[in-house]
């Protein structure tokens, strides 16, 4: 039932906040947050928003699999489901991208550019804060506060305005939770 009510709540957030976003109504949000905001690009800063990107992804997608493997032989459904999500959720975020082509607030390292909304760290932070707080779940608080973190990297490097971050700490989590309804069968 708990799941059941924060699977709603999540619903109504990532519509929400896709529906703000297409209508412009973040834009005074998002120039108010980015100016408060310092801009801290030091070579820390990059380092520990590289634990958003795709190679710590795969790393973390590695570790999941081959623990389960040493331990049971086989890999969990629910680590098969995160995979799922990793792929259809990195899909979706890239057609949004496309969709709403929404400038980034700076450009960001050496040719990398592309558009803000939604954030891509963000979201892998969070799908990985997801599956982590479902399987090992006394660790949840540690999940989430190293997906926070990645969103916040996102935001003092002034590359993503505070909805693209927003919407990819939503929407990571309910696409875990609906692929697991969907494919679970209930939510447990």
């Amino acid at each position: 039932m708990k799941l059941e009510k924060n699977f709603l709540a999540l619903t109504v957030a990532v519509i929400a906040v896709l529906a703000l976003e297409a209508s412009g109504a973040f834009i005074g949000i998002n120039g108010w947050v980015n100016s408060k905001l310092p801009l801290i690009d030091t070579p820390l800063m990059n380092f520990l928003t590289r634990f958003g990107g795709d190679v710590f992804l795969a790393l973390f997608v590695a570790f999941a699999v081959l623990t389960e493997w040493r331990k049971n032989g086989r890999v969990s459904r629910s680590t098969l489901l995160f995979i799922l999500a990793v792929a259809v959720g990195l899909a979706a975020v890239g057609a949004l991208k496309l969709i709403f082509a929404e400038p980034r607030p700076r450009s960001y390292g050496s040719g990398i550019g592309g558009y803000a909304f939604p954030s891509g760290h963000a979201f892998r932070a969070a799908i990985i804060a997801a599956y982590g707080s479902d399987r090992w779940g006394r660790y949840a608080p540690i999940f989430w506060a190293y997906a926070v973190g990645i969103a916040l990297t996102r935001l003092l490097l002034h590359v993503h305005w505070f909805s693209d971050v927003l919407f990819s700490l939503l929407f990571a989590p309910w696409l875990y939770l609906m692929l697991k309804s969907l494919l679970g069968g209930k939510f447990e």
